[in-house]
């Protein structure tokens, strides 16, 4: 399972780096496919097929980047939270109820329009959004296994609670972090697109999928805005279906 999250990940990235290679601009406008311009060049002279690459790395690359931090935060507070009893678990309750009720893409749209345009906003925007989900499974997990015999046993020979959380707690976990990372994956790649379809996504050159979707929309009456608005969309579609096809695996080796 983790070959193929991984090798959805480096597909969508590394073959969106190979269009880097190609210029984007050419001579004509509005052309047809060409040997130089594959799905033909928009109203701007812009080759369709090296933005669509480059728009898939990019976006691919946002939302790896951001289940990454999201993950790694959520199992975090989880760990925290779920081993230790009084006012640092009821606090660190409170404060993940409280980020729960709202929706992660308007906490998302608030920290891109704060902090800009730009991939690293996004990552951090979509990774601080989405964690939550994340600390609240790892928690009640972390809660089951710190009363289980063999976590017993370690607190009884003294070993160090990191230790504990380490090497005999985590290790169980792993199923559910796999699971989540899918979820967030799939999660932060859809949640990217709808934040640069509003415009508050990464602006210069080089955009991402949701942003060649809007662009299609002002000249979808035209053969190649059409080509770009349906691959852009097939595009997302299909790396967001991919993903969450796999959760499946993370599932069963509960």
């Amino acid at each position: 399972m983790r070959v193929w999250v991984w090798g959805i990940a480096l597909l969508g990235v590394g073959v969106g780096m190979t269009a880097y290679f190609f210029p984007v601009t050419q001579e004509c406008f509005l052309c047809p496919p060409t040997k130089e311009a594959w799905l033909g060049t928009d109203p701007l002279g812009r080759d369709i097929a090296v933005r669509l690459l480059r728009a898939w790395s990019l976006t691919t690359g946002i939302a790896l980047g951001a289940a990454m931090l999201s993950t790694g935060l959520g199992t975090i507070v989880g760990l925290v939270a779920g081993s230790q009893r009084g006012i640092l678990d009821s606090l660190l309750l409170i404060g993940v109820q409280t980020l729960w009720v709202v929706p992660a893409l308007l906490w998302a749209a608030l920290l891109a329009f704060v902090g800009g345009k730009n991939w690293l906003t996004l990552i951090t925007a979509i990774g601080l959004s989405t964690w939550v989900e994340t600390a609240r499974l790892i928690r009640i997990e972390t809660q089951k296994l710190w009363r289980f015999a063999f976590v017993e046993a370690g607190r009884a020979l003294g070993l160090p609670h990191k230790r504990l959380l380490r090497r005999h707690v985590l290790p169980n976990l792993w199923p559910i972090v796999r699971t989540q990372f899918l979820q967030v994956f799939a999660t932060a790649t859809l949640i990217e697109a709808g934040l640069s379809f509003v415009g508050l996504g990464p602006t210069g050159e080089n955009v991402s999928l949701g942003t060649l979707l809007f662009e299609s929309i002002q000249w979808l009456t035209l053969p190649q805005g059409l080509v770009q608005g349906l691959l852009a969309g097939t595009l997302l579609s299909g790396t967001v279906f991919a993903v969450y096809s796999l959760t499946g695996y993370g599932r069963d080796s509960f």
